[in-house]
């Protein structure tokens, strides 16, 4: 899934304006601070390092005009109460919260997605999976039903899909527990497309069933591919589903759904009912095809970065649900020698994740005859002039891009390669300035017989390299970019590095995957 920069936007509180410009704390609570994520109507949000394991967080502040406004403290306060409460794979974690020299703040979870308002907009999702993610999250529901807690603003924009497909629910600004009484205000809080008709009414009403009456809507949104804009017809839905979603979003609570449980259980039984495959649509078999292709080209890759003795690595990825074809490892040998790989087949066809399971494979088997034959180790130029050989033998007609990076902190070198792919900036310690290692092979498979280069360079404590998936066109701002990340830690700078990149007009034409990965020696 590719990033959303704008998917943290508190929009539930209506009425408050937002500053224009706000100072850099070096520090909120325990949390080192690296940059503004955004700004919403009652609060900031910066990006902070977790100081224990360096990954990238969310860290949520009120707004200084607000921090002696009674009611904004007490929501505020009652929002890091209510995610505290809930531990749960579907929802947002928070890591803590607590007051600093500012005001209030709220550490969380930072969340790479996209949110699920962008796919019902796309109507690129089956009936199967948009069904299962329904069911991810009911059991978000259920959890926060259990802990006796009502979110009061379940919408599209708050629910989001992560990279690795997982779903997520956030924002609970004006969430409360069941047996609150509601705080006074002037305002009716929540999104009216969304509200069930006792929240509109009266929202000291809400309960549960509310938030089933929400998860209703969007069901039947994500079923249709379509937003609703509070015009609902059931006779759109699928057989079976009219009755069951009919259930969500009953204006009478008598006949509306009571328990999330009771939702649960009868979604689940029509996902393994053969009513779903006599109601499903006849487009639904491209789109489970399309669905099934896209989780197999995500697991293609590294699930983590690696922790290397001496290295550190932080990743930033951009990557829209039709892109496929990028693979990217990481291996590490007994001699303290490392290898970055990266792969970008250059087809904007499905077929590119197909290639790129085919490239796996080779790659997979070259590097373990390396590990088992020691006196021959892993050298870059060898390894990519036979897999040219091999790809050109097995008539793969679409261009193959790669690069190899391989790191030898014990002689203070590295070694470089890229067949397609723009080069690797290097930023010395010795030197303000990043330059670029490049060179101009052709991309592997088009010609068995080509001759490649590489290139060997210094590599000594306190150097970063970028090494990166994106074209030459993006060589520019990249580079610019690079230089006004440099003070950022290296967890932080490829998403930062990416989010300046794609201002750039050249951006969106680059019609594959974009992967930056930022790799420093740190002893």
């Amino acid at each position: 899934m590719s990033s959303d920069f704008s998917f943290y936007k508190q929009t539930t509180i209506p009425g408050i304006a937002t500053e224009e410009s706000f100072p850099l704390p070096p520090k909120i609570g325990p949390y080192k601070i690296e940059s503004i994520l955004n700004k919403g109507g009652m609060s900031l949000l910066y990006l902070g390092l977790h100081p224990e394991t360096k990954e990238p967080i969310a860290i949520k502040v009120l707004l200084p005009k607000y921090v002696n406004h009674p009611e904004m403290v007490k929501r505020f306060v009652k929002e890091a109460e209510i995610i505290a409460l809930a531990n749960h794979p579907n929802i947002v974690k928070v890591f803590g919260s607590g007051e600093w020299e500012g005001g209030l703040y709220i550490a969380m979870e930072l969340i790479r997605g996209i949110s699920l308002r962008q796919f019902i907009l796309q109507h690129s999702l089956s009936l199967k999976r948009s069904l299962e993610i329904i069911l991810q999250v009911s059991y978000a529901l259920l959890h926060l039903h259990t802990h006796g807690v009502v979110h009061r603003d379940l919408k599209p924009e708050n629910i989001l899909i992560t990279e690795d497909g997982e779903i997520k629910v956030i924002d609970f600004g004006i969430a409360q527990l069941h047996e609150e009484k509601e705080m006074k205000n002037t305002h009716v809080l929540g999104t009216p497309d969304y509200m069930s008709p006792e929240q509109k009414e009266n929202p000291s009403k809400v309960s549960f069933a509310s938030d089933i009456y929400s998860l209703g809507i969007i069901a039947y949104e994500l079923i249709l591919g379509k937003l609703s804009f509070g015009m609902i017809n059931l006779s759109s839905l699928p057989g079976q589903l009219k009755t069951l979603i009919g259930k969500t979003i009953a204006v009478s609570l008598e006949e509306r759904f009571q328990d999330i449980v009771d939702f649960i259980t009868e979604i689940s039984a029509y996902l393994k009912s053969d009513e779903l495959q006599k109601e499903k649509p006849e487009s639904d078999r491209i789109k489970e095809l399309f669905e099934t292709v896209q989780i197999s080209d995500l697991l293609l890759s590294a699930p983590a970065i690696p922790e290397w003795p001496h290295i550190d690595i932080g990743l930033a990825k951009f990557k829209s649900p039709e892109q496929f074809g990028l693979y990217y490892d990481f291996f590490a040998w007994p001699n303290e020698t490392y290898a970055v790989i990266i792969v970008q087949t250059l087809s904007k066809d499905i077929d590119s994740a197909i290639y790129s399971g085919v490239l796996r494979g080779m790659i997979k088997m070259y590097v373990q005859d390396k590990m088992a034959n020691p006196k021959d180790p892993f050298r870059p130029l060898p390894f990519m002039t036979r897999l040219n050989q091999m790809l050109a033998k097995d008539h793969i007609t679409t261009p193959i891009a790669m690069s190899v990076i391989l790191l030898s902190p014990w002689k203070d070198e590295l070694t470089f390669i890229s067949c397609g792919l723009s080069g690797l900036l290097r930023l010395s310690s010795d030197s303000a300035a990043p330059y670029l290692l490049k060179q101009s092979n052709p991309p592997l498979g088009k010609n068995g017989n080509a001759e490649f280069l590489e290139t060997t360079d210094n590599w000594k404590v306190g150097d970063t390299l970028i090494f990166h998936s994106l074209e030459e066109t993006l060589e520019a701002p990249l580079l610019d970019a690079t230089k006004k990340t440099v003070p950022l830690s290296t967890k932080r700078q490829p998403e930062a590095i990416l989010k300046q990149v794609a201002s750039s007009p050249f951006f969106p034409l680059q019609q594959y995957p974009k992967l930056i990965l930022s790799i420093s020696r740190t002893a």
